[in-house]
Order: C-alpha cells, then structure tokens, then sequence
C-alpha cells in the first residue's frame, strides 16, 4: 500500500465514488490511495487496540489515523507507519479515520458490501432502535443467515457502465435464494472462467476470515464484509498476469522505489472487513458468533460457486 502525503488536509478531499452500501460523507484523496470516513471515538479506539491483535488487524483495512477539518493527520500517519500507537483523542462524527482505499488498484471495482450479524444492535442502543433493527433482520437474511447485502457496485461493460444496487435490494432476498444477489454481484464483465477464479479466492479469505474469528475474542455490531474485485476481463487478465511476474522483494531494495512500483500494481481482488462504529474488544468473553454466523453463510454460497 502506497504511504499517504505527510499532509493530508479536508480541503484536498472529494467524494468517494465506490461506496457500496450509500456510506454518507465517505471522501477520498487525490492520489485515490486513502478514503476518509466519519468516525466516533468508540471505532478508533477499536483500530487503535487492533494493533494488540495482527491477525484480526491484517482482515482490516490500514489505518492510518484521523483528520478533524482544522487539522492534518501528520502526526497519526507518522505513527501508522512506524508502528506506535496513535494517542486516544476524544472524537465526535466531525472527525473521521483515514484508512486505505480498498477499491485502489483497479481499473473497474466491483464492490459488495455484506452487513454481518442477526442481531444488528449493541448494547447502547435505545429500545425503539432495537425494535426497528429486529424488524429488519426479521425481514431479511440477516435473522435467517446472519448477513445481508447490504450494496452493490457491479460493472457491466463499456456499454451499460455501472449498475448500483442500493440497500433495499438485499432486503428481498430469502434464505433460499439469495444466492442469486450473489451471482449477480459476479455478473461483470468477466469471463466465467474468470468468475471461477474470483469466487475461488474470495472463498479462501472467508475461510480465513472465519478462521481467525474464531480466535478472537470481539463484538462487533453492523460490521461487514468488504468484497472487490476487477470487473474488466482485460484488466482482469493482466492482474493476473503481473501476479505472476511479480518478483519477490530482496531486503536491501530501496524504499522509495518499492513504493513507486507498488503504486502500479493492479489487483484480481481484494477482501476486508470494515465498519467498527459498534465494536468492541471482549477479554473473557469468547467468540463473536453474531458475526460468524454469516460470515459461515457467505463461504457455504461461496463454496457452492467455486
């Protein structure tokens, strides 16, 4: 991932074009290497006690500290990149996290956003919201598979460009047919041997993903699974081509031009989890299987396209 500018300012910002799931006040930097997202005190403190668990940490995106619209986020980057903790600042939705841009390297992401959990409130939530998420997952897979497509942002082709599918279309979905919105999501502008590809190794980072939570001892609420991967069979294929070619990286090669090559690097796909504004660490408490619920439905659907 390409080190962010030393100064990143609100002015230097602009909307952030591949949000999946209709996030509001999602901005991105010129280089399109960052996003900036509207965060509350309880989500940064999750990412900053994230680096205390590496294998949970290396599931999200890279954090690279927070920006206030007086302020830079020299001092938060500076300490992503070497690796101290950033100070705890008390943060309103004023402030917002600067995180990498997980569509960046691709000439045409295709973006699903899976919200995970039948139960989609914490414990600070008043009981008229409790009763209207419930309704909601009720409704929906989230009660019966313990997710939800909650977005999309498929690319079709040169000819019908993008197609968007909001929020209200994975609440249509059944148990016994929402693998359809699945396939959809693949339904790009790939080839299917190419679509074989991508569901093979979205496959395998679930697993992983699953794998890891089960490790780890989390609570996480609304929290989602962050699929993309490169719509355009050309580009597609030269993803995997430069994949192949890519030689491994010798210890003493300079920095600056590891940073120069990598800026270039095009993508076959990419998964994270993201949106920890309901998240907490649990020390005693065990696994989340709120969220591994569906995180077990999703590589079941997987396994079945794969």
């Amino acid at each position: 991932m390409p080190q962010p500018a030393k100064k990143l300012k609100a002015s230097d910002l602009k909307a952030f074009e591949f949000a999946a799931a209709g996030h509001e006040g999602v901005l991105s930097d010129e280089s399109g290497t960052l996003v900036v997202k509207p965060c509350t005190a309880r989500e940064v403190a999750f990412y900053e006690a994230a680096m205390s668990h590496p294998e949970f940490a290396f599931w999200m995106p890279t954090f690279f500290g927070t920006l206030s619209p007086d302020d830079s986020v020299t001092a938060a980057v500076e300490a992503a990149t070497t690796g101290t903790p950033v100070a705890p600042v008390a943060h309103t939705r004023q402030s917002s996290l600067v995180l990498q841009n997980l569509t960046y390297g691709f000439e045409k992401p295709c973006v699903l956003d899976v919200k995970l959990g039948a139960q989609l409130w914490d414990e600070f939530a008043p009981q008229a919201k409790r009763d209207r998420l419930d309704a909601v997952s009720d409704a929906t897979t989230s009660r019966s598979m313990g997710f939800r497509v909650a977005g999309m942002k498929v690319w079709k082709g040169e000819e019908e460009g993008y197609k968007v599918y909001d929020k209200t279309y994975g609440r249509v979905f059944t148990a016994e047919n929402v693998i359809d919105a699945i396939k959809e999501y693949f339904a790009s502008g790939l080839e299917p041997g190419q679509v074989k590809i991508v569901a093979k190794r979205f496959l395998e980072k679930v697993t992983e993903i699953r794998e890891v939570l089960e490790g780890q001892e989390s609570r996480m609420y609304s929290a989602s699974l962050l699929f993309v991967f490169e719509g355009d069979s050309k580009a597609f294929q030269q993803a995997l081509e430069d994949e192949k070619n890519r030689k491994p990286q010798a210890e003493d090669e300079d920095e600056d031009e590891d940073e120069e090559e990598e800026q270039d690097i095009k993508k076959v796909e990419g998964l994270k989890l993201i949106d920890f504004a309901h998240a907490d660490w649990t020390p005693g408490q065990g696994p989340d299987e709120n969220a591994l619920q569906g995180v077990r439905s999703m590589e079941k659907l997987l396994a079945q396209l794969a």
